[in-house]
């Protein structure tokens, strides 16, 4: 029995019941082997109720913590865009846990958004988007470029953490709780102490990490010694996000970072969505795949995404160049499949789309493979 045990916890998961003890750093089952976390990453146009929804039924199955909603931008006029709406809407996220995220750098537009995401919509958990690297997101000082001005940063969370709504003073005691999803500074790893120092004057359900500047947008290696910075210095839970996209990645970081118990998976789990069945096994060494039912699953989560894509999209190239955006990634996960996802990506109305679609899967053959490297876009290891 583990020494740092604090509480046992049974689940009844599939019809069977499953110990875990709770640790002061990690979540361990009953023979001692690390349970890790599970977060979706937000990946605006990919990962929206439709997608999340369509993963929860042919992959995930209870295996994904929570999934980040992709952000909302407050606006003047204290509304949510029809696209927000749908994305947030209770009924659109039934049986999973979801986590909206927002981007601003005003105070008072997080804590109306929070005050219309509790109220209307039922959220308590709300999320900072402090990663998006995009030009026109990071001149005026929102994203990655929040990070380049520290004492407003800074101003901002003072004035946030201790808003009576968000403490719930004025919530009838029912605080909401707010997490960070941060790059390590827009310039230079050298900017990330001191942006620590901020994150550590604040009590955060967590701070989720992804170690790289704004400038690299999601190229060149992960910073590691940065992300270990963060290890060994956070008061706040942490979690990683960065390039974990295949076992041999999740099995290096483990070994480098035995101590983190979570981590975010965006990329990954849209080329590979069998992934989930490695990275929420609590033995991912050995964890051994059916690729033809995940195959079969892949098949069936692009058919439903792609239709209830077509029913909320006019036309027929809004809804197909949002499948490509897909297939860029899922045909990583595929063995010799050049010529066929060629064919998928020159198709411009739904009837020849939907026949290369259905070749492709009769003919290809899903691989898991050790490495994955995303049209120059994946960074270093993880």
């Amino acid at each position: 029995m583990p020494t740092c045990l604090v509480d046992r916890l049974v689940y009844k998961l599939y019809g069977f019941v499953l110990t875990k003890l709770e640790c002061d750093c990690v979540t361990v089952n009953i023979r001692g082997e690390r349970i890790m976390k599970i977060y979706m990453a937000p990946m605006e146009g990919l990962t929206g109720y439709i997608y999340r929804n369509a993963f929860e039924k042919y992959f995930a199955c209870g295996k994904v913590d929570k999934y980040f909603i992709p952000f909302i931008s407050p606006n003047q006029s204290q509304k949510f865009l029809a696209k927000e709406i749908r994305d947030v809407e209770r009924e659109n996220n039934y049986g999973i846990y979801a986590v909206p995220q927002v981007m601003t750098n005003r105070a008072e537009d997080f804590i109306w958004t929070a005050r219309l995401l509790f109220h209307e919509y039922g959220y308590d958990e709300i999320n900072l988007n402090l990663g998006c690297p995009s030009g026109t997101v990071v001149s005026k000082f929102r994203g990655s470029g929040f990070l380049a001005v520290p004492d407003q940063l800074d101003a901002f969370l003072d004035e946030v953490m201790n808003a009576p709504f968000i403490t719930g003073a004025d919530n009838g005691g029912k605080s909401i709780k707010v997490s960070l999803k941060t790059r390590i500074g827009k310039e230079s790893p050298e900017e990330f102490p001191a942006l620590m120092k901020i994150f550590n004057k604040y009590e955060l359900e967590e701070l989720i990490v992804h170690p790289r500047i704004r400038t690299d947008y999601y190229r060149n290696s992960v910073k590691l010694e940065s992300f270990r910075y963060a290890v060994e210095n956070s008061k706040n839970p942490l979690c990683y996000n960065g390039d974990i996209f295949t076992r041999t990645d999740l099995l290096s970081f483990m070994e480098m970072f035995p101590m983190v118990d979570r981590i975010m998976l965006g990329r990954g789990l849209i080329a590979d969505p069998g992934f989930i069945h490695v990275a929420a096994s609590d033995s991912p060494k050995g964890y051994a795949r059916d690729l033809e039912a995940d195959k079969k699953a892949m098949k069936q989560l692009h058919d439903e995404v792609y239709a209830k894509r077509c029913g909320i999209m006019s036309g027929d190239k809004h809804a197909i160049h949002r499948m490509k955006e897909m297939w860029s990634y899922m045909e990583q996960s595929f063995e010799d499949s050049k010529k066929d996802v060629k064919r998928i990506k020159k198709a411009q109305k739904m009837a020849e789309y939907q026949e290369a679609v259905n070749i492709f899967f009769g003919q290809s053959k899903l691989a898991e493979r050790e490495t994955m490297n995303f049209n120059g876009n994946a960074g270093g290891k993880f």
